[in-house]
């Protein structure tokens, strides 16, 4: 199923999934325990070392997203290239964490090759219903209501190249457009929302490690929080806000989200690779 919309984001594959009871988790290699690294219990790992992209549940599309071997991976031999043919997008790589967590935090590093041009999306924490976890995707213009969904992500700006890095959110009180039903994401840059603290450039043909942390508010109060840093830097943080009114919506999925609001006028490639989803940071 495609994301929502943006108007135009060891030795072999090591992969633990925790499910939200606890326990064990399977991976395609059988169980395996999941180690405890600090910051809170770690669901999934990826490192594209096994040369698939089994660790997916939706959206794989040999035609847009491979795994290289090169020496030039951030880490090991492999590493994720996504390709944008013209007039085309990456697609998108989603894994879910039914039935969802309070809060999940992912972090990965993400490459734009030299000759990069225009925006795009990067990662999406989605909140989905406990009992349909399809309920955050493909909502591009609709407004949600506090018990249907909300998402969040960090998509690079269309300006630059690579551009700035924003949050980009579904929320039940985000600002509507004209017609008074239609809602697209929101970078939270009005007054009293998100504080980007600092300007964090990307440099093209650099490996850039992006963090990404969401805290969920407690329904009926507006205490939920969204920061991401750069590179080791907090970027961004938006505080007070209320992204649900029930615990039916919980942060459930992890998407690897490549659609642009662009016209990419040309084929040009972007790269991920050593990607963790925790509960915390």
């Amino acid at each position: 199923m495609k994301s929502a919309g943006w108007v135009r984001i060891g030795v072999g594959l090591f992969l633990s999934v925790l499910a939200a009871c606890g326990g064990k988790a399977s991976g395609p290699s059988g169980p395996s325990a999941v180690p405890q690294i600090g910051g809170g219990e770690t669901l999934f790992a990826e490192d594209f070392e096994s040369g698939r992209l089994d660790a997916w549940q939706d959206g794989v599309n040999p035609s847009k997203q491979r795994v290289v071997t090169g020496a030039d991976a951030q880490s090991g031999n492999h590493y994720l290239a996504v390709t944008y043919a013209p007039g085309s997008d990456g697609g998108w790589l989603t894994r879910f964490f039914m039935p969802g967590f309070q809060s999940l935090y992912v972090s990965l590093y993400v490459r734009f090759p030299n000759g990069w041009s225009g925006g795009t999306k990067l990662v999406g924490l989605y909140g989905s219903r406990t009992d349909n976890q399809w309920s955050a995707f493909g909502k591009s213009g609709i407004c949600p209501n506090g018990t249907d969904f909300f998402d969040t992500m960090l998509v690079a700006e269309q300006i630059g190249n690579p551009g700035p890095l924003r949050f980009y959110t579904y929320y039940p009180d985000m600002a509507r457009e004209p017609s008074g039903d239609v809602c697209f994401g929101r970078f939270g840059d009005q007054v009293g929302q998100a504080n980007y603290t600092g300007s964090v450039a990307l440099r093209p043909d650099a490996w850039h490690r992006i963090e990404f942390f969401v805290q969920l508010n407690t329904p009926g109060n507006s205490d939920g929080q969204q920061t991401f840093w750069v590179d080791g830097t907090q970027a961004a943080t938006w505080q007070h806000m209320r992204l649900r009114d029930s615990d039916i919506l919980r942060l459930n999925a992890v998407q690897l989200s490549f659609s642009t609001g662009d016209v990419v006028p040309r084929t040009q490639e972007l790269n991920m690779d050593s990607i963790q989803v925790r509960t915390q940071r």
